[in-house]
């Protein structure tokens, strides 16, 4: 169960964005660019039931980095809603107990109540998205296997995929402006209404 303290402790938006170590410029662009539609934003202003968003993720998560600003947003948009950030590695007895819920992916979002009882869980990227990166990674098999290949030391396929990451992350920065973003905002406005 999460309590008051530990929902005390995470950080908000800015300080989050603050000690990035990965990403950051990316991050605070999105958060700065990304804008929800007039009609998400009518629904949210009328949304009057108190919902705190724990955020669970780890600044170099690419799934994070086009979901987060998109959640953000939709938090600014709703007067009732709150978010706290949580970076995964620096908090093991919150990844654990998340874990024995069965979330092992991030970002995760964990919803809950005013109470803090649990209303719903988000996770990763919306159920689209995982076609798209399925797709994508059938257009370039040269990625798996590059992860794959055993005669390659970490640090050789860190270098070795650095394109291809880049690469990727330049087209789901294209997938979420021309869909992606309006798939997470309805699933995630889904669990708020739990």
């Amino acid at each position: 169960m999460i309590t008051k303290e530990i929902w005390n402790s995470g950080l908000s938006l800015k300080e989050y964005i603050g000690q990035m170590d990965t990403l950051q410029k990316e991050m605070q662009q999105r958060v700065n660019d990304l804008r929800i539609t007039s009609a998400e934003f009518q629904k949210l202003r009328e949304f009057n039931q108190v919902r705190k968003i724990l955020l669970l993720t780890e600044a170099w998560c690419k799934d994070s980095l086009m979901n987060l600003p998109i959640i953000a947003k939709i938090v600014e948009a709703s007067p009732y809603t709150e978010m706290k950030i949580f970076i995964r590695h620096e908090n093991p007895e919150l990844t654990q107990f998340f874990s024995q819920h069965g979330y092992n992916n991030i970002p995760l979002c964990w919803v809950m109540k005013a109470d803090f009882s649990f209303c719903g869980a988000w996770v990763e990227r919306p159920q689209s998205a995982y076609r798209m990166l399925e797709a994508w990674k059938n257009n370039h098999p040269d990625y798996s296997e590059i992860l794959n290949d055993n005669t390659l030391s970490d640090e050789q396929k860190k270098i070795k995929i650095k394109p291809l990451l880049d690469l990727l992350l330049d087209e789901m920065w294209n997938w979420y402006d021309t869909g992606l973003q309006s798939d997470t905002s309805r699933e995630f406005q889904n669990i708020l209404n739990c």
